[in-house]
Formats: C-alpha cells, structure tokens, sequence
C-alpha cells in the first residue's frame, strides 16, 4: 500500500524535533516528512525568515524538491498551524500536481479570531518582551534561559517567528482552503472553544475539533493518542492513492539552500 504523506510544520522557535514523539507513534501508511524554516535545525546558518508571505514560499520550494506529487497532508503545530492553512491554500491555486487533503491545525486560534501578538513591530521588542510572550505557550527550556549565548539565540529566532505570525494575522488571515480540516488543541491550552471553532471559517470542507490531555506542547505526551487521529483521518485517503514518492524510507528535516 502507498504511504501518504504528512508534511510536519514546527511551531515558533521551534525545530522539527518537536514531532519526534509523533513521528515514531505514526503507522506505516503515513509518512512524515518535517520541513524546517531557515534559521534552526539544518538550516541555522541561514537567516531567518520575517514574513508569512516569504515563510509559505519557503516551503513550497522545500515541498517541491521532496518530490511529492498527488494528495498529501500537512499537520501544523502553532505557528505552523497558521503556514499549513497559507500552503495548503497557495497550492490549491497553482497548476501542479501536488494538493492537500487534510490540514491538521494543531495548537492555536482560527484566523479570523486572532489578534497580533505585539502592539507594534514584533522585530522591535526586546528579548525579555520575546521571552514574555513565549511564555504564555509554555516558554522556553529553562535550561537554554539560564545560557546567556542560548537565550539570545533563542530570543532571536522567536523574534522572527513571532514577527511570521503577525505577519499573517495583519495580511493572510481571511486565507481558505478546501482541504477537510481537523483542529487539535491541549485541554491545558490557553485557547478558548471560540478561538478554536473559528477554524471553521478558514475551510470550505468538512471541520472538527479533537482535544488532547495537556498543554501547547501536549504533542510529546499524547503522540500515540494524536497517532491514532491522523492515522484514522487518513486510513481512507491512503487507501486511494498511487506511489507519491522516490523511495525514502524514512522522514527528514527537508530543505537547505
């Protein structure tokens, strides 16, 4: 049988090892490919990315040279929640040969029901305002806050990723896509049931909630749990499909300039 894709997006000041728990709970008809935004992981030495419009075309090229071709599915955790409906959306209006099926929007509001994080230009703040801000989504290891070199390095890559989503808060909000739309979200989150049901203004397809004991980073805990979902979204899509790859065995952090 043909895997499906899942194309894995971090979350802010994140890297694609946020989804190591998950990619190992994940059956064999899924196959997970984690995409990183410049800045972090394999790709630290480049610089980081300041806008949503600039972070979705990012991705495409690193979606495009995975050699993906035919249905797939993104899951998106915080900030990726936000590119995956962006990405999603774009190749929806592109020829090719390459859309989204299924948008997992995990960890964070509908669109059309967030508000910019910062009251002015989010590159402008301070590290301690940064730090302030990450810290209502569960902040920071503390031991990186402890590391002066660490905390400044973070406080820069989280500047820039915070700075991608009120990017598109202010310019890519009313985005839609036509892809079903499952929204995940940590009972211990500090999202709301209103924030989470204005997901349903972002797709023309079918919309669900799914809740998961834990926090905004309830992922590690709940792979199995969060597995099991994915994994039942995409039993019937999986079962469709001709060969979409060119013989990967395994997932990677794609894409380094």
């Amino acid at each position: 049988m043909s895997r499906l894709p899942l194309v894995l997006l971090h979350h802010s000041g994140g890297t694609a090892q946020v989804f190591d728990e998950l990619v190992r709970a994940l059956p064999a008809s899924v196959e997970p490919i984690r995409l990183e935004l410049p800045g972090r992981g394999r790709r630290w030495r480049e610089a980081p990315i300041h806008t949503a419009a600039d972070a979705v075309s990012d991705l495409a090229e690193c979606l495009a040279k995975t050699g993906v071709t035919g249905e797939f599915a993104i899951f998106g955790h915080s900030m990726g929640a936000y590119l995956g409906l962006a990405l999603a959306a774009r190749l929806e209006h592109e020829p090719g040969q390459v859309q989204c099926s299924t948008l997992f929007a995990s960890a964070n509001a509908g669109p059309l029901h967030a508000q910019p994080l910062f009251d002015g230009d989010p590159l402008r703040a301070d590290d301690e305002e940064v730090l302030r801000v990450a810290a209502r989504f569960g902040g920071m290891d503390p031991q990186i806050l402890e590391h002066e070199q660490l905390r400044q390095r973070a406080a820069q890559l989280l500047r820039a990723d915070f700075a991608i989503c009120d990017s598109f808060v202010r310019t890519l909000r009313g985005t839609k896509t036509e892809s079903q739309l499952v929204v995940c979200c940590g009972t211990q989150d500090i999202f709301t049931d209103d924030q989470l049901d204005a997901w349903r203004l972002s797709s023309a397809a079918n919309t669900e909630i799914v809740r998961f004991s834990g926090d905004h980073f309830y992922l590690g805990s709940q792979a199995e749990a969060v597995s099991r979902t994915v994994a039942s979204r995409l039993r019937d899509k999986s079962a469709e499909l001709v060969p979409t790859t060119s013989g990967r065995k395994e997932d990677s952090s794609l894409c380094g300039k």
